[in-house]
């Protein structure tokens, strides 16, 4: 029984199969009840006769309130068989400079009983790259990330800003 999901620019790397589940990337899909749905399921089902141990890859490089909402209520699911004796370990990964997703772990860490491990990894150079920016709607100028720089086109917001410096 396995589920694999492709990332999108708003949506998540999921692979979950026996013994490990991974979700890795961004996840702000825009429903994310129809998203998350598959994955619900299917760790509902995977509950029910889970691997002697469960490895758990989380690396969220961005997630709207909504999509850890779910994220937490899965986590919690799996903490209720791990509480049974089910063995599971998770791997909360975070960038170096991402002080927020290294918090949310920690946040995540002190509502269960699954081990956590933290691994922190170098930063993305898209986010250390920076390019200069002026906001044609407010006037204002600013340094901002190639990776931020990606999401505003991405929403389509690339027509309110002029790019000074790249």
């Amino acid at each position: 029984m396995s589920l694999l999901i492709e990332k999108t620019n708003d949506t998540p790397f999921v692979h979950l199969e026996d013994g490990h589940i991974e979700i890795n990337g961004r996840s702000m899909p825009e429903n994310v009840l129809i998203f998350f749905d598959p994955i619900t399921n299917w760790i509902k089902k995977y509950i029910e006769n889970p691997a002697a141990f469960t490895k758990i890859d989380l690396y969220l490089t961005y997630a709207n309130s909504c999509s850890m909402k779910i994220i937490s209520d899965l986590l919690r699911t799996l903490d209720q068989k791990f509480r049974k004796g089910f063995d599971m370990k998770i791997y909360w990964t975070y960038e170096q400079n991402d002080e927020s997703a290294k918090e949310t772990g920690f946040e995540l860490e002190s509502m269960l009983k699954i081990p956590f491990e933290f691994i922190e990894i170098e930063t993305e150079i898209r986010n250390k790259k920076r390019i200069l920016v002026k906001n044609l709607l407010t006037g204002k100028t600013g340094e901002i990330s190639i990776r931020y720089w990606e999401t505003i086109k991405g929403n389509g917001h690339d027509k309110d800003f002029e790019v000074l410096e790249s």
